[in-house]
């Protein structure tokens, strides 16, 4: 099984892209901007959850917690410092800002099992983030807000890398989960595309880090929630990038076996011009058009 390669000095994009599209799971460790970014966030989460956001489903409702995730994530945003904060984390390990693209920083709250859970704070189930994006060169970035135990963290299946895994991402469509959630239909539609035969936790590699660490690894990785069986409640930080340059080249992890109908890179954005990934590509193309 893969291990998790632990890294404290910047390791060149192009180097480490190149791993991660082979499969391997790299973590940053000792960065002084990661650390400050985990500041700021975890500083969001006592505004929203109180002191010790951890104890958060001791105090507060399903509701309640929902609608503080959501208010949470909306705060974050809007907060140019919490962008800045995350670009000056990618440049210390070595990222070109001007060709990366992201989708924005995500607070996921989840509450031990036995506590509240709504839509947005259950386990998510063993998914491939490409399933949904049909991104090769997506890589996924995934840092503990508060202590994680092997029973309350992330979990990767990366003997799946290459091997075929059953799942639904045929018959689901980014535009349909935007406008059902938009409107709230019922029943609700899923957010991501799933594994219809996962595999089991015996196959996992569960991830325990701390506080300041950045994991990273393929959006082709197969992965998964952990169910929560402490008592405490998980916060963490997410989100997901893409370099134009590799999308451009072709370059990425291979696609064994994802479906989905729709490549969804118009939720990706500079993180220094904020335009739309592939825009710049339509741009030139009516650019030279109009040249000819």
């Amino acid at each position: 099984m893969a291990a998790l390669y632990h890294l404290a000095t910047p390791l060149p994009e192009a180097e480490r892209n190149a791993r991660l599209y082979r499969g391997e799971l790299i973590v940053f460790r000792g960065f002084a901007a990661m650390a400050q970014l985990t500041d700021r966030l975890r500083a969001y989460c006592i505004r929203y959850f109180g002191k010790d956001p951890t104890g958060a489903h001791l105090s507060m409702s399903s509701i309640e917690i929902e609608h503080a995730v959501e208010a949470l994530r909306a705060a974050i945003r809007k907060d140019s410092d919490v962008d800045l904060a995350w670009r000056q984390a990618l440049s210390a390990i070595n990222t070109d800002l001007d060709e990366t693209y992201g989708d924005g920083a995500v607070i996921r709250v989840q509450p031990p099992q036995s506590g509240a859970q709504g839509e947005r704070t259950e386990p998510l189930r063993a998914h491939r983030d490409t399933w949904g994006s049909n991104l090769p060169a997506q890589v996924n970035w995934w840092a503990p807000l508060y202590d994680t135990t092997p029973e309350r963290t992330l979990a990767l299946f990366p003997g799946f890398f290459t091997r075929i895994v059953e799942n639904n991402s045929a018959d689901w469509n980014f535009q349909e989960m935007v406008q059902a959630h938009r409107t709230k239909s019922t029943p609700v539609y899923p957010l991501l595309p799933t594994a219809t035969e996962a595999p089991g936790w015996d196959d996992a590699l569960v991830v325990s880090l701390l506080p300041g660490d950045l994991l990273c690894f393929s959006g082709a990785h197969l992965h998964a929630s952990v169910p929560n069986t402490t008592n405490l409640t998980r916060l963490s930080f997410e989100t997901r990038t893409v370099n134009r340059r590799d999308m451009a080249a072709g370059s990425g992890a291979p696609n064994v076996d994802g479906s989905a109908p729709f490549m969804t890179s118009q939720i990706f954005r500079n993180l220094i011009s904020g335009q739309k990934l592939g825009e710049l590509d339509r741009i030139s193309e009516a650019d030279a058009g109009e040249n000819e």
